[in-house]
């Protein structure tokens, strides 16, 4: 190994360092050169065996690795998922430069780990420009790292200042409230202790000292310390008003000879303001009244804590919807623009091709958001039916034109069987197709290749039925559970082989319920799935045919 460090005027940052690993010594020389024209005060280190930069790397991290893809010691995978597992080279740029134009060793150059590649003979350009782009998100990435590491330890002294303050006001205030025969506590705008008495300490089982500064639940995590901090958290933001009301403790060993025995207090609060007339405190004085009802409490208690989850999940997801879908539409759009060549020829049609997978890939993402967005407006009964006159026979070829070329594809075939006599019925047909479009391309997914796939649909009187069956690897009872579940996926080797999100059932599930229907799943492991809807018969217009076409 030998390094060489070009003259050239120092910059704000610290040098950084790029590794060079080829076993072929022209090789080494050109990219060596190459290497130390990047940017000034560049340190280019050189390798002839990827066992040595291995050995060096835990000492001496670089900043950006450019490495031959064939080597006879190691091939570049190996390398690079060996250089990936230390520590301190996680997180390093690699750029693997192999001579062949074959797309299986550039995906296994970045399965293992590799940020980007390049195609021998190198293209001096293109080399410089992908370098120094790593090279600078290098830098910044351990800029960002030192500045968290400063505000963290910064966080840390803060918050120690903080502790021993409100622990020094604390025994001041003792001395008054800790004749009292009531348990008193006070917690601050951060839901923390600032004081609490005797009496409170000895109910929590813990010494005054070492409660002082904590958070309700980082001295007890149960269910009366969250409904106690929520609570708090409501009367200093302005939404409850202050007042009295009866809770239920959980049972302290030995208190008053009767260990294990619950607690029901009717506790007080009141809010305390500060001399500029901000909310400062929230005093809590508690009476222990046992004989009141405990069940109540605990069933309304946790009826507040469901709804205020279900409001802050709702709320968190439709933010991040739209925070979401706005770059997305912008990324989709300019991407379909680019691919199409609108705008005048990329130069490349590499470029084409990458701009398809940008498309593509952001049109996954955004049909993921979407899923995810109508399950939340499902569960919050926030999803309205846009009922019209609707054919099923229509609505069947509209799924089959999305589906049917992945099928074929996969080498899979779709048959579709309706009963001559299918009334049309109202309903919201794009919601039907979405349940249908779900259930089909499920049965593809999971079949193998040269099975078959049958979509049928009857109406008789009980109302609509209609059915998606497949012959692929089939369901236990158990896995059933899973996937009806949100965020369900069965672990199986052939699921890992086909992501998803795990939404696709439970809404289709949603959206048949919508309509006053029901869904069932028949599985039998090894053998196929049968996912059957059916629609009520209400629902049926005049029982006209339709003549529909698979």
């Amino acid at each position: 190994m030998r390094a060489s460090t070009l003259a050239r005027p120092e910059t704000s940052f610290r040098h950084q360092t790029v590794a060079i690993i080829d076993d072929r010594a022209t090789n080494l020389k050109i990219l060596e050169r190459l290497a130390g024209s990047l940017t000034d005060g560049i340190e280019v280190k050189i390798f002839d065996r990827p066992q040595k930069m291995l050995d060096a790397a835990p000492l001496d991290p670089p900043d950006l690795i450019i490495t031959d893809f064939n080597m006879p010691e190691l091939d570049g995978a190996e390398f690079i998922r060996r250089f990936r597992a230390i520590p301190s080279c996680a997180d390093v740029p690699v750029i693997v430069i192999t001579s062949y134009e074959d797309r299986q060793l550039r995906y296994e150059a970045l399965e293992a780990g590799a940020t980007d590649f390049l195609i021998s003979p190198v293209d001096h350009h293109e080399f410089r420009v992908r370098s120094r782009n790593l090279l600078t998100l290098r830098r910044q990435q351990l800029q960002l790292k030192e500045r968290a590491s400063s505000l963290e330890q910064k966080m840390k002294a803060d918050a120690k200042r903080h502790r021993d303050a409100l622990r020094e006001s604390h025994e001041l205030l003792m001395r008054v409230i800790d004749a009292v025969p009531v348990m008193v506590a006070a917690t601050d705008r951060e839901g923390r202790y600032v004081f609490v008495n005797d009496w409170f300490a000895k109910r929590i089982g813990k010494p005054a000292n070492e409660i002082i500064g904590l958070t309700p639940l980082q001295v007890r995590d149960d269910l009366a310390a969250r409904g106690a901090m929520e609570r708090d958290r409501r009367i200093m933001a302005g939404i409850d008003q202050p007042g009295s009301f009866e809770e239920t403790l959980p049972p302290a060993a030995g208190e008053n000879g009767q260990p294990g025995e619950r607690r029901v207090l009717l506790t007080t609060k009141a809010l305390l303001h500060d001399a500029a007339g901000r909310p400062a405190l929230v005093v809590t004085a508690a009476h222990d009244i046992t004989d009141r009802k405990a069940a109540e409490l605990a069933l309304l208690h946790a009826k507040d804590e469901a709804e205020l989850a279900s409001r802050s999940k709702t709320e968190f997801l439709a933010n991040m919807s739209h925070e979401l879908r706005t770059p997305l539409n912008a990324i989709i759009g300019f991407s379909q623009v680019m691919a199409d060549e609108i705008m005048g020829p990329l130069g490349s049609q590499r470029y084409v091709g990458y701009a398809r997978d940008i498309c593509s890939s952001a049109q996954h993402l955004l049909g993921i958001i979407s899923d995810i967005l109508d399950v939340s407006k499902l569960e919050a009964g926030k999803v309205e039916l846009d009922e019209e006159e609707t054919e099923i026979a229509s609505v069947v070829r509209d799924v089959m034109q999305l589906v049917g070329e992945r099928a074929r594809a996969l080498e899979i075939g779709i048959d579709v069987d309706l009963a001559p006599d299918l009334p049309r019925l109202k309903a919201d047909p794009l919601k039907l197709k979405q349940v249908l479009l779900n259930l089909v391309t499920n049965a593809v997914k999971f079949s193998q290749s040269g099975d078959r796939v049958l979509l049928a649909a009857r109406f008789d009187n009980q109302g609509y039925e209609i059915s998606v069956m497949d012959h692929g690897i089939g369901m236990d009872p158990g896995e059933i559970e899973t996937a009806i579940t949100r965020f369900g996926q069965v672990a199986s080797a052939w699921s890992r082989r086909h992501p998803g999100t795990g939404l696709g059932l439970p809404l289709a599930i949603g959206l048949v319920e919508l309509h006053g229907g029901r869904l069932s799943i028949e599985s039998q492991k090894g053998a196929g799935t049968t996912v059957t809807f059916t629609l009520p018969r209400a629902r049926a217009l005049a029982a006209t045919n339709i003549a529909a076409s698979a």
